[in-house]
């Protein structure tokens, strides 16, 4: 509550969106583009390795891994890209019944129920980038460092927590949310001039 009241105070985000053209786009399509990439790593990595097992009866010792890791990382940032449209687990039918001030109240709760636990997922993978950092791990097929992987889940969960703490802010300051004043602004789509 207390980072909503002081990112709208200052109006951080505003400044930032409607001075920066860049970070606007970026903010409306940085995990769009993220995922769509890391969907053409794993299709492209996955494509070869059927290739060449098949094939060539030569299967890449990297590919496996490759894959899995693009995907538990698009994994992540779909977490993020969900929580920015708005499009996570919930029960509408519970929230059409109550009146709209309990919806109100009830989807402000989901919301700082999310943050809270994103805050704490985001808090335990730095735990465990410092674990890995400090063992040296590294991954067998790649040889690279474990903590690149986990680097960038850990990014990702903070990622989440932006957009909880994004979220929140709209809740409370709906005027704040560019996309729906660019849907005020709009026209209608029936309209033709």
């Amino acid at each position: 509550m207390l980072i909503c009241c002081v990112v709208w105070r200052f109006n951080l985000y505003e400044r930032l969106v409607r001075e920066m053209g860049f970070i606007k786009w970026l903010d409306k399509n940085f995990e769009k583009y993220v995922l769509m990439s890391l969907l053409v790593v794993i299709v492209c990595v996955m494509s070869y390795m059927v290739v060449m097992r098949f094939v060539f009866n030569n299967a890449p010792f990297w590919s496996d891994r490759v894959a899995q890791y693009s995907f538990v990382i698009s994994t992540f940032f779909s977490i993020s890209y969900c929580i920015r449209r708005g499009s996570s687990l919930k029960i509408d039918i519970l929230l059409k019944a109550v009146p709209s001030a309990v919806s109100k109240v009830m989807s402000v709760c989901v919301k700082v129920l999310m943050l809270v636990f994103f805050s704490l997922l985001t808090y335990a993978a730095w735990g465990v980038i410092e674990s890995f950092v400090q063992l040296g791990t590294r991954d067998t097929a790649l040889d690279i460092p474990m903590y690149y992987f986990y680097s960038v889940t850990f990014f990702a969960l903070v990622l989440t927590t932006i957009r909880c703490v994004q979220t929140l802010v709209f809740e409370f300051f709906p005027e704040k949310n560019p996309e729906i004043l660019a849907s005020i602004a709009a026209p209608p789509s029936g309209d033709k001039k």
